[in-house]
């Protein structure tokens, strides 16, 4: 079986960290790397975040490349409100041993698609100021980007604090735009679907009971549910390892392709994923959009990467 050679791009963040976790067990997966976004934490943190879960998962193999420290246009702004101060708050993390990619994280993902024989998938789950710099300087690249799985965006509804647009979308809208506009195929995994994909307050032994990647999930199930417990939510949101899982298993997931544009304009929407869901307009769908998942099949998939690990390490002993 041919794997399936994957880019990384994300801000962790603790659902980002989950989909790291997610996509380093998989047989299906070929990670060429992991570059860090300006998101939930400024770049500084989160970069040293990717690396600690690398490390963490003795992974000192794959490669790590900071991205750009703002957003193209626009201000920094992060999600410490959810991710606490250092973007991975809860568990201890080990400090990073592995060297960065001297190379900056635009550079890096294009010496991977040149070097790369089969098309990639570039997967980001943060904002998209790293992929959107990478098509404006290396178009004649973009033949080389097989799509683009990511996290952010709704059809119907937004939570990042400044009205009505999703996160990841909303802090580097422009950068958005220019993905969005790209013509690479995109498969969008926003709130409609990750929202529901979810771990239950009621699951999180489960996890703790596989072992040391388990209760690191659980863990990060404990610090970034407390807000979705208060609130009178069932679960938390795996948001980001929604990407991951459908490239692992599609099947888990159902989409519609429709067209979808980003609000630059707004003063309440800017940002926003403006979704021509019923194909009105009759423009040419751009987009295929996650609008439910299967949650227990997702739940089961997120065990046995943690029991992966514990028999890996089994083997090691």
């Amino acid at each position: 079986m041919k794997k399936i050679p994957v880019l990384m791009d994300c801000d962790p963040g603790h659902d980002d960290a989950m989909a790291i976790i997610l996509a380093l067990s998989s047989e299906k997966l070929n990670v060429l790397g992991i570059t860090s976004a300006c998101g939930n934490q400024t770049i500084e943190k989160t970069t040293k975040n990717a690396r600690s879960i690398c490390e963490f998962l003795g992974r000192r193999d794959i490669p790590i490349a900071q991205g750009r420290k703002a957003p193209l246009l626009t201000s920094v702004y992060t999600a410490g409100i959810a991710h606490g101060d250092s973007g991975l708050d809860g568990p201890e993390l080990p400090e990073p041993v592995a060297p960065l990619q001297e190379m900056s994280a635009v550079e890096f993902m294009a010496q991977q698609l040149e070097k790369s024989e089969a098309p990639v998938v570039i997967v980001p789950t943060g904002p998209l100021t790293n992929v959107a710099t990478l098509i404006l300087c290396y178009p004649h690249l973009i033949e080389k980007i097989d799509k683009i799985v990511l996290m952010g965006g709704s059809i119907v509804s937004g939570c990042s604090g400044r009205g009505a647009s999703e996160f990841n979308i909303m802090v580097d809208s422009y950068a958005a735009d220019i993905v969005y506009t790209s013509g690479i195929p995109i498969v969008m995994m926003g709130l409609d679907v990750t929202n529901y994909t979810t771990i239950g307050f009621d699951e999180k032994e489960k996890f703790r009971e596989t072992g040391r990647v388990g209760t690191l999930i659980a863990d990060f199930a404990d610090f970034f549910g407390r807000g979705f417990e208060m609130i009178g939510w069932c679960g938390v949101p795996v948001h980001d390892a929604c990407t991951i899982a459908y490239l692992i298993d599609p099947t888990i997931f159902e989409l519609k392709e429709m067209h979808v544009e980003i609000d630059l304009t707004g003063e309440f929407t800017m940002g926003s994923t403006v979704a021509d869901c019923y194909g009105v307009d009759e423009k040419e769908p751009n987009v295929a959009v996650g609008i439910s998942s299967d949650r227990e099949r997702f739940i089961e998939l997120m065990l046995d990467a943690c029991k992966k690990y514990e028999k890996e390490e089994e083997k090691n002993v």
